[in-house]
């Protein structure tokens, strides 16, 4: 296979917030569980390879789980706030924890389905002020952070083509 293709994961964080503001001690489950998150890139990687492509994934970016709590219960009032925090066990770290379950899953696919994963997660983490990298929702790039990623991604790019 002389063929790649690049697979950018989504976060695992795709919660029905409002819902959870509204019942915080009920169960709530991501739209999409751990378990078919990772069947769903399973079998990405799996039609690439069909296809004759070498599949290489991409880590999860960094997050900043206080712009992303702002984002998520904006228009809420204090009262379904105070509720989605109480379900996170009463700190917005909740939220990066999850998501970083979401990432580590993504490097242990990576290694049981033998494909390359570009860690976009560890430059992001060692840069000095991270949350640059990120817009107001504390999870979508920036165009800095846009910069970094291809930067990284142009780092395998020359290794592959080096080896």
């Amino acid at each position: 296979m002389d063929k790649t293709i690049i697979i950018q994961p989504e976060s695992g964080l795709q919660f029905n917030w409002r819902e959870i503001a509204a019942n915080p001690s009920g169960r709530h489950e991501s739209n999409i569980d751990l378990v078919a998150y990772k069947a769903l890139y399973i079998n990405k990687i799996a039609q690439a390879r069909a296809r004759g492509l070498e599949p290489v994934l991409v880590s999860l970016p960094v997050m900043d789980e206080n712009r992303f709590f702002a984002y998520i219960t904006r228009g809420m009032s204090m009262q379904e706030r105070k509720n989605l925090l109480y379900w996170l066990g009463g700190k917005t770290e909740r939220l990066r924890n999850i998501h970083e379950l979401y990432n580590l899953a993504l490097f242990r696919l990576a290694a049981l389905q033998c494909v390359h994963i570009i860690d976009i997660t560890s430059p992001m983490l060692a840069h000095p002020n991270y949350c640059e990298l990120l817009e107001q929702d504390g999870v979508t790039l920036s165009q800095a952070g846009e910069s970094l990623v291809n930067t990284e991604m142009m780092k395998v790019q020359v290794h592959e083509t080096a080896a």
